[in-house]
């Protein structure tokens, strides 16, 4: 997703390939949402399945009523409509309620599917504030992340509000109010209130300024590798980019600097975990791998669950035309790649090209029957490789550590 989409059509054609569902709460943010993504890509880039996914926290008079209106809006758009009822926890209602919502989504997203929420610009710069304040990393809010057996996408990231107000309005979009975002006992509703109005008085750029910048401090990417030479607690905290206790970070700093035989597996809270390959830290989340048995055709790219099958024209490739297959490892595959004049296991060739041991499992093998044709990136059996053919290259599905194994 790229950080300066700016206009609900840039968010939009820079959603990925696949199916998408949208969290349709029936405000004014994720009815453009709605809207946009209900109106399809630009001509030219590739869609999927779309759907609306709301969310009845019961917890106001006015729920069932969001609901129809969400229902409504959904059915005028002609999306398909799933309401998801919810009970919210005793306690702090607005940490139980985003507790909640976070569980049925995750419980509700299909393997590959990307759920699709509508935080803008106002919200990230709010956030970080918030964070700041609280003595939180102002990490703000992720792009993107694994949830469940699917991706949880914020394309509205470098969006203002008021360009979706804009929007709606061109669009003569109707939208529900909740009461709750004018309440300022809530602190993020007291710095959306108090502070940030008096914020881009002064500073009339500050919002736009924070959204673009949030995460420049991070050391990396929060799914890039984090090297343990020289690691702290204050940089693994801004790296994991969710709030940990510190007795937590103490225990991966801990393993960081295992012996060099183990291989840590420290869980998050958020279903991701912190695994160690080749001096570094890696978060691995869990999004579900494509099934096996696809059919795949030499020079035709494939969108899967889990990442991108590609091609290119080159030396040593794949005859076009060949009936091939996906499959995964199973143990023992052995191949000779073409131009080496030995025979390797997968095992010994993954090592030699760096794929890290939690990765190798969802890793597509094609094959023609129960001929291991190609390790896509890595190699083209010598009997499968002609002169000039089809080279597959595989690139997985935005951050390349978040994969699972597909399922038996």
């Amino acid at each position: 997703m790229p950080a300066g989409a700016t206009t609900v059509r840039d968010a939009i054609a820079a959603l990925p390939p696949g199916a998408l569902a949208v969290a349709l709460s029936g405000g004014l943010d994720s009815t453009v949402l709605l809207h946009a993504a209900a109106h399809g890509r630009p001509e030219g880039v590739p869609g999927g399945s779309l759907r609306a996914l709301h969310v009845n926290h019961g917890l106001r008079a006015e729920a069932a009523a969001w609901q129809r209106h969400a229902g409504e809006l959904a059915q005028g758009l002609g999306v398909p409509f799933v309401a998801l009822r919810v009970a919210v926890a005793a306690g702090n209602l607005q940490a139980q309620a985003r507790r909640a919502r976070y569980r049925v989504w995750r419980d509700a997203l299909r393997p590959g599917e990307r759920l699709l929420l509508a935080h803008h610009a106002d919200d990230q710069a709010e956030t970080v504030l918030w964070q700041l304040a609280s003595g939180r990393a102002p990490v703000g809010m992720p792009r993107a992340r694994p949830l469940g057996a699917g991706w949880l996408l914020r394309p509205f990231l470098n969006v203002r509000r008021a360009t979706l107000a804009a929007y709606a309005d061109a669009h003569h979009l109707a939208w529900v109010e909740d009461p709750s975002n004018a309440d300022t006992r809530f602190d993020r509703v007291y710095i959306r209130r108090q502070i940030m109005p008096r914020l881009a008085a002064r500073f009339p750029n500050a919002v736009a300024a924070i959204a673009a910048r949030v995460g420049e401090a991070l050391p990396a990417p929060a799914h890039a590798p984090l090297p343990t030479q020289g690691l702290d607690a204050q940089t693994l905290g801004a790296w994991l980019g969710v709030p940990m206790p510190a007795r937590r970070l103490r225990e991966i700093l801990r393993q960081a600097v295992a012996r060099a035989d183990a291989a840590p597996v420290i869980a998050l809270p958020d279903g991701r975990t912190v695994r160690r390959h080749d001096g570094c830290l890696h978060l691995v989340g869990t999004v579900a791998a494509e099934a096996e048995g696809r059919a795949v055709q030499p020079g035709a790219a494939a969108a899967l669950a889990h990442g991108v099958l590609s091609w290119r024209w080159g030396a040593g490739g794949v005859a076009a035309g060949r009936a091939l297959a996906l499959r995964y490892r199973r143990g023992a595959e052995r191949v000779a790649p073409a131009g080496r004049g030995v025979t390797k296991t997968l095992k010994d060739l993954f090592r030699e090209a760096g794929v890290p041991p939690w990765r190798r499992g969802a890793w597509p093998l094609l094959f023609e029957g129960e001929a291991l044709a190609a390790v896509p990136g890595i190699a083209v059996a010598a009997t499968h490789a002609q002169e000039n053919g089809w080279l597959p290259a595989w690139t997985p599905a935005d951050s390349a550590e978040h994969i699972l194994p597909p399922p038996v």
